[in-house]
């Protein structure tokens, strides 16, 4: 169809026709670009702007926290541990009840189920049995894991009952490393 095409068809329409006609082209041409182009942009800058506004909240809170840390750690010194060498079995074990007495944790028993002489090392095993609360104990192993390299923990079991909950009774077994004295 050609212009001159239209524009008769145009003409040829009542005046009631040409009203509805006209505004409904001004309607397309204003509310297509808006439906498809303005209106999403501004919803994703809106959800930007939201995002944007949680994150500053989040920084400002860790920034908070890391202030006030950071004026405990002032306060009162971090204690050191410094664990022992591996040829000395007495200094690891109370290294490691040093971070059970930090983690909460309360030693029932600790018993050596089993030495192996290796050529250059000692494999002892030791079996600890702990009564603690799930999140001490928890605590009590990233500790070790962190600090304590050659403590090996090979099985955990956790039990509670009614008459010690919320703590409960772990039992550990676990390989310790020792070098040979020579």
């Amino acid at each position: 169809m050609d212009i001159k095409a239209i524009k008769n068809k145009f003409e040829k329409l009542s005046q009631r026709e040409k009203i509805i006609t006209a505004i409904t082209l001004t309607v397309i041409t204003v509310l297509v670009p808006y439906m498809l182009l303005y209106s999403p942009s501004v919803l994703k800058a809106k959800s930007k702007q939201q995002m944007l506004r949680n994150l500053k909240a989040e920084v400002e809170a860790m920034n908070l926290a890391l202030a006030s840390m950071r004026a405990l750690q002032k306060e009162k010194p971090a204690e050191k541990i410094v664990l022992p060498e591996a040829d000395d079995l007495s200094g690891m074990l109370a290294a490691i009840s040093r971070e059970a007495n930090m983690a909460r944790v309360e030693f029932i028993s600790i018993a050596p189920e089993g030495v192996e002489y290796k050529d250059k090392f000692i494999e002892l095993k030791v079996k600890l049995e702990l009564r603690v609360r799930f999140r001490e104990l928890h605590d009590f192993l990233r500790s070790i894991e962190t600090k304590h390299r050659l403590f090996l923990i090979q099985n955990l079991k956790y039990e509670t009952n009614s008459t010690l909950y919320p703590s409960g009774i772990a039992l550990l077994r676990a390989v310790t490393y020792l070098r040979k004295k020579q």
